[in-house]
């Protein structure tokens, strides 16, 4: 390599490049306001059609005791089978009118921060108070799905599918925006929203595989 004795290396020079690309990846936003609003949006749309094909279900079952529905395919794929526990109602009324509420709710935030609106630092903490409530409980439901109630309702981890990413951009969007002043060890982390999203699905996946594992060995004929 070229050296100046009056200025910097050629290594220097690519040292400096390499630094300055390094920190441009770092500071390079994750969880931008428009892709999350847009997260957020969607999900929250998807999850509310859930939430109201759930309630109108429900209500059809307590209209007419012993009937089936649709997506009541087998003894631990069914959503009968987990609306009528008393998981359903954990907080004394039905899950699925919280989640018409509550999702509601974080779409019409999505639509704000898709739009480019300028949200106020309390009304960020509460949304992401929300979406850490929201994905809290969809913990609670998916372990007593799985290893108390036995059984899986298609529609309600059509809402775990969406909650989670929801959740996960919202708090690496708290993070970059500055809302959340986190540890930078634990910012780069909770910036990867995606890799987080995908890594509780794969842990989902595996645990319904465990929990149900002789059921699906019975289900292609080995069991």
């Amino acid at each position: 390599m070229h050296e100046n004795a009056d200025g910097p290396t050629d290594e220097d020079l690519l040292a400096e490049i390499d630094a300055e690309i390094a920190r441009e990846a770092a500071g390079r936003r994750r969880a931008p306001d428009r892709a999350a609003g847009a997260v957020l949006l969607l999900g929250g749309a998807i999850a509310w059609i859930a939430a109201l094909v759930l309630l109108v279900d429900k209500l059809f079952l307590l209209e007419n005791p012993g009937a089936s529905l649709g997506c009541d395919v087998n003894p631990f794929i069914s959503c009968g089978n987990v609306m009528m526990t008393w998981q359903a109602e954990a907080f004394g009324i039905p899950n699925m009118a919280i989640g018409l509420a509550g999702y509601a709710i974080m779409a019409a935030v999505g639509s704000l921060q898709l739009s480019g609106a300028v949200l106020p630092r309390w009304f960020r903490w509460a949304t992401l108070g929300g979406m850490t409530f929201a994905f809290g409980f969809i913990q609670f439901l998916a372990i007593s799905a799985l290893f108390v109630i036995r059984a899986l309702c298609p529609w309600c981890m059509l809402v775990w599918l969406v909650t989670a990413p929801m959740f996960f951009v919202t708090l690496a969007r708290t993070v970059e925006d500055g809302t959340w002043q986190a540890p930078p060890a634990l910012a780069r982390i909770l910036r990867h929203w995606v890799v987080l999203t995908l890594a509780w699905y794969a842990l989902v996946v595996l645990a319904i595989l465990g929990a149900f594992w002789r059921q699906w060995l019975f289900m292609i004929g080995i069991g």
